[in-house]
Formats: structure tokens, sequence, C-alpha cells
């Protein structure tokens, strides 16, 4: 089976032009009582392989890096971390860049043996080569990141792995994303308007309910699970792009 090999281990920061959300505190979103039960939900992981011609490996990990920066700046609660306010009993994402300086962990890393068209059309994954071009997020306890992203280099292609923290992200937000970063590397102008206003959610309970129902499935924060958070959806997770 081929094996990864991590080359760097980077961060990428918010720029200071960043739309932080509205609220109490700029940098500080709470979660609401349909955030706080995807605390115990498996990371949302996907996997694109591009391959055919491409730029030079370096070239492209410096427009993929330079992109996501720019995207990070329409998206900041993506670079922050899910924190406990223990004076509370809150759940929220701390976008101030107090926490590993307000950024996405970026991986680096090559599998030569690995080849891209065979990996992307094989009608059986590879699993276990596919969990290697993920990066790795650690969701049992908090704070917790939001977002990591892994590039690797493959024979005759490239993969970019990312993986999200299932509390602040949907299958919905997730493409919005990545549609934002296609849009950023290819030099595009933005076309979706994004709002983080959480007085756009309005339930009954408010506030006491998000608090109750954190303490019913997870009465003991900041402590989330010992569940393990490593996993594959054979029908969702690989996706062919190229």
């Amino acid at each position: 089976m081929p094996s990864v090999k991590i080359v760097e281990v980077a961060r990428v920061a918010v720029p200071a032009t960043a739309a932080l959300p509205p609220g109490e505190s700029s940098s500080l979103l709470r979660l609401s009582a349909l955030d706080a039960p995807w605390l115990l939900v498996p990371l949302i992981q996907r996997v694109l392989i591009y391959d055919g011609q491409l730029p030079p490996f370096a070239s492209l990990v410096g427009s993929l890096r330079a992109s996501l920066a720019a995207t990070l700046a329409r998206f900041p609660p993506l670079a922050g971390r899910i924190v406990f306010l223990p004076s509370t009993g809150d759940a929220a994402i701390d976008c101030s860049g107090s926490k590993l300086d307000g950024s996405v962990r970026f991986l680096v890393a090559e599998m030569d043996e690995a080849d891209a068209e065979k990996l992307a059309g094989d009608a059986d994954h590879d699993v276990d080569t596919f969990q290697q071009l993920l990066p790795e997020l650690e969701t049992s306890a908090l704070p917790a990141e939001v977002l990591a992203v892994q590039v690797t280099r493959l024979r005759g292609g490239v993969a970019i792995g990312v993986a999200l923290h299932h509390a602040v992200v949907d299958g919905r937000a997730l493409w919005m994303f990545l549609e934002a970063w296609v849009a950023a590397c290819r030099g595009d102008a933005a076309a979706v308007e994004l709002s983080f206003d959480r007085a756009a959610i309005a339930l009954p309970g408010g506030e006491e309910l998000t608090r109750s129902t954190l303490r019913k499935y997870m009465p003991n924060l900041p402590q989330v699970r010992s569940a393990p958070t490593v996993g594959v959806d054979r029908q969702s997770a690989f996706n062919r792009s190229s």
C-alpha cells in the first residue's frame, strides 16, 4: 500500500481584512441548539483528485495557500476554534485569533507511488490510501479546530483533502466554501454573499435551550466524546475533479 510522507506543516492565517461576524462580540459566535448536537457527529471529509496537465507542484501549493487565505477572509469562522465557555455553559466559535493565531492547519505531502488517474477512476476506491490523503482533525474535546487541509502530490496529479467540523459546516456550506476557494484560485470574483448574524436564528428557549442541549448530550464539556473521529464515508467522501 502506498504511504504518505508529510513534508510541511504550516498554517494559513485569516487576513486582517476578514469580515468578522456581528454580535455582542465581533469574534465570538455562540452555537445554537441546532448546531450543538453536531459536536458529537464525525467530521465532514472530502478528497478531490486532479490529474492531467497541472502546474509544477510548488507553484500549485503556493496558489492554493494564497487563495485559501483570501477565501478565509470571507469565511473567518472556518479559521476559528470551537471553545467551551464555562462561565455560561455555552459552546462558541472563537474567531479572535487568540487560539493558534486564527489560522488553518495546511499540510503538504507526497505519495508518489499512488497513481492519480487510477485512484480517481477505480470503481472500488482504495480506502486505506484515501484515508492518508485526509488531514486529521481532533474533535473529542474543546477547544477544537474547525478546518484542516492537506495537499498531496501523486504520480500524475494531486489530491486536496479537507476535514471540517460538522458543528460548524453542513454539506451545503462545505461546497459553498470549496466553490469560493476555486473561484479565488482562478482569480474570479466572489459570487455568494455570506452572513454570520446569529440573530437570524430565533428558537423557542433561546440560549437556555442551547445550554440544556449541551448538558444533555455532552455533560462532561469540554470533553465531547471518546469515540474515534477519523473515518471515511465510502459513498460521499471521494470526489473527482479534473
